[in-house]
């Protein structure tokens, strides 16, 4: 209840008066806008839901009218169940704070156009992995009110029965908590951990030492290198002496909503499988080629132990994960492992360039798509794909234009879809943590943007990403401590058991799901998919927050900030 009051306090503080028409033009999320804002060469538009009105007026701070246009119907979105009109002001470009007003009676959240405008988001959305960090305090010269005592130290993790070992402990600290509980996961820390790397190859600078205000700055390596070195650190700890790789470190279920310091929950190393060792390859082959100028010994170690994990899963190809039955903790369940080898094959060969690897990739070669749903298991096919074609020059010819055709299509269906939909954005379906299947859809585009220079893709990119900060059938910007209608009550352990007003900031919500998982802990307030989704701590089919939704927007924020300005 600490933060019952916080939205409708922010409404009247934003209550907005149109005094030229003598009438009230009131803020209301029926426009539906990026309530961050726009870079000035960016598309620029908006949705007004369920209106007769047939123009808009854009008016700045000071209630003068800017910039004037038509409104353009975009007839029902079946899974929103909304009569859409869509506007656009892309060719207005001058920095500034503006409103959308309708009719002179209502008028969107205030948002601004400027360089450097998502430089504080993109700061905000890496150092939410900071707040995640698991067996070190989080300090207040580092967070501000944020700050928290240790937990989890993680020094005598029991060995489950299903981790294949029995006897002793293992010391396995630090990386980061998974989701909203305190839970670490090597699948989906892998994943996550791969898609910022990929930003960091292709911009080593997005983020620069001391950027980030966390420990670890000022030693002369890019923040961003070095927090995601704490969780490379963290996967290290989980590789058995054989080589394969433990699945996840939790307790056998989840615990309250307490701060980390107050958990005493016994600590288990669960499973070992062949998705983990794969994943666990994948990301270590690659952030050793990436690492090598910064820290060649730890390298040449994230190296061996990617080989070692590569030589355990050729042996035990088709080893499983499914939680024991004392076991409620996340499954993160897979049972398909083609794309997992192709990934693991296609950062190997490009850290080694060893035929073994390369004929991998044709033994598990995949078809170029983007499956949504279940990241943690199928993206991991395009997270390979766009280590391949950012280093086609390490490929033969022919892979490389295939991989480069593939790619062009599916950028080209995503950006049809893009075009037909009321709202402007690629998605129809919504399940669990659909913030991230729309956020990898402008990974994808954003690539495209890379490969061909194209400015189609770079503005489906921006189409995509307004839709997380507000264009979207809830009005809500889904990131929290960012917009003026943001969630407040994020399904996150910390942010419930502290007592500060505000959520941590910084972390994707899962989004709209339609399959509501939680219905019977929350009551959802419409029926519609696009609108699945309810601003409440027990929510955590459709209000938790997680990693690897947070990293694919930490690509696209980074790809933005460099591109456009």
């Amino acid at each position: 209840m600490k933060k019952i009051i916080a939205f409708g306090v922010l409404v009247l503080v934003l209550a907005y008066s149109c005094e030229s028409n003598k009438k009230a033009a009131k803020i209301s999320d029926q426009i539906r806008i990026n309530q961050i804002g726009f870079y000035p060469a960016s598309v620029k538009q908006f949705t007004i839901i369920d209106t007769k009105a047939s123009a808009f007026k854009l008016v700045d701070s000071y209630n003068n009218k800017v910039f004037s246009g038509a409104l353009v119907d975009q007839g029902t979105w079946e899974s929103s169940g909304e009569k859409v009109m869509l506007g656009d002001f892309s060719d207005f470009t001058a920095p500034g704070a503006y409103y959308v007003v309708v009719d002179d009676t209502i008028a969107s959240f205030p948002f601004k156009i400027g360089e450097d405008l998502y430089k504080p988001v993109l700061r905000a959305a890496i150092k939410s992995y900071y707040y995640q960090r698991a067996s070190m305090p989080i300090e207040e010269r580092y967070s501000n009110e944020y700050q928290r005592a240790a937990g989890h130290p993680d020094d005598k993790c029991i060995y489950h029965p299903s981790s294949g070992k029995s006897d002793g402990t293992r010391n396995s600290p630090g990386g980061w908590y998974d989701a909203g509980d305190y839970g670490k996961y090597v699948v989906n820390g892998s994943l996550s951990t791969g898609q910022m790397l990929l930003l960091l190859e292709q911009y080593p600078n997005v983020i620069t030492d001391g950027g980030l205000n966390i420990p670890e700055s000022r030693n002369d390596i890019n923040d961003l290198w070095d927090e995601l070195r704490y969780e490379l650190d963290w996967l290290l700890t989980m590789q058995d002496d054989d080589g394969g790789v433990f699945f996840k470190l939790t307790a056998l279920g989840f615990a309250g909503f307490i701060m980390p310091e107050a958990y005493d929950l016994d600590r288990y190393i669960i499973g070992k499988g062949t998705a983990s060792s794969l994943d666990f390859a994948a990301v270590l082959a690659q952030a050793s080629r990436l690492y090598k100028e910064i820290d060649p010994k730890w390298s040449e170690k994230a190296l061996d132990a990617s080989v070692k994990a590569w030589n355990w899963a050729i042996i035990n190809d088709n080893i499983t994960y499914k939680n024991p039955e004392d076991v409620s903790t996340g499954q993160y369940g897979d049972d398909e492992f083609s794309d997992d080898f192709y990934w693991a094959a296609a950062e190997l060969y490009l850290a080694t360039q060893e035929d073994e690897y390369k004929v991998a990739l044709t033994a598990y070669k995949q078809e170029y798509k983007h499956h949504l749903a279940d990241s943690w298991k199928r993206f991991v096919r395009n997270v390979a794909f766009h280590s391949l074609l950012e280093n086609k020059d390490m490929l033969d010819k022919e892979m490389a234009s295939e991989l480069s055709e593939g790619h062009i299509a599916l950028a080209d269906e995503i950006l049809a879809k893009i075009a037909a939909h009321p709202y402007r954005i690629a998605l129809d379906s919504f399940e669990w943590g659909s913030n991230s299947d729309i956020l990898n859809q402008a990974v994808i585009l954003c690539m495209a943007h890379r490969l061909t220079g194209e400015e189609k893709y770079l503005i489906g990119a921006e189409q995509i990403n307004d839709y997380i900060y507000g264009k979207n059938a809830t009005g809500y910007s889904f990131l929290t401590g960012f917009g003026s209608k943001r969630v407040m009550f994020p399904h996150h352990r910390p942010s419930g058991a502290d007592s500060i007003a505000d959520p941590v900031p910084g972390f994707i919500i899962g989004g709209p799901n339609n399959d509501r998982q939680d219905a019977g802990f929350v009551e959802y307030s419409s029926e519609f998919a696009a609108k699945a989704h309810i601003d409440e701590e027990p929510s955590f089919a459709s209000n938790e927050v997680c990693i690897n939704w947070n990293a694919p927007a930490v690509y696209v924020l980074g790809y933005l900030q460099q591109v456009r300005n």
